[in-house]
């Protein structure tokens, strides 16, 4: 009989643990709590919104992809559960460097201008850039100017973006 008793007070402690845990660390943070919070800690503008499609599981290890957008582009945005202590949870964000969607320059046209820069300097010269450059001022893309067995560079820059155009100058490195 005793070992009866002993046996429901070790389930009434084991019952009592899971609902304190279930009190303390919630499963999950809320979806908005995970879009307001990163974009919080992003220093976004007023205009970046970000879409997680859900919560954000509070274990650590835990990740979820989102879509930052900012400027007219889309920016996949990495999340990953980093600390859970009580009802607080803590979590990085990496927003990738290239824009999944959205305005830019061809990588064409980059290289194009980027020759036509170049050619009067270094004749018989070959560009090679390596992907478009984004529309948001600012962005910048390096592309590899090859003459006669030297490399050199060509940084691209976006100056300006407005409806109808988006303005950038290349500037050549020795």
């Amino acid at each position: 009989m005793a070992i009866r008793g002993l046996a429901v007070a070790l389930g009434g402690a084991d019952v009592a643990v899971a609902l304190a845990w279930n009190l303390v660390a919630p499963p999950e943070v809320s979806r908005d709590q995970v879009e307001s919070g990163t974009l919080a800690r992003m220093a976004a503008a007023p205009s970046d919104a970000l879409d997680c499609g859900g919560g954000l599981r509070a274990e650590v290890g835990a990740a979820r992809s989102c879509t930052l957008t900012r400027g007219g582009e889309k920016f996949t945005v990495n999340l990953v559960v980093t600390r859970v202590h009580g009802t607080n949870v803590s979590w990085d964000s990496t927003v990738a460097g290239e824009p999944v969607t959205g305005r830019r320059v061809t990588e064409a046209d980059l290289e194009a201008r980027a020759l036509e820069a170049v050619v009067k300097q270094r004749p018989g010269a070959t560009v090679a850039c390596d992907g478009p450059l984004p529309a948001t001022v600012g962005a910048t893309r390096a592309c590899v100017v090859t003459s006669g067995g030297r490399i050199g560079h060509v940084i691209a820059t976006v100056n300006a973006v407005d409806d109808a155009n988006v303005r950038w100058s290349v500037s050549v490195e020795p």
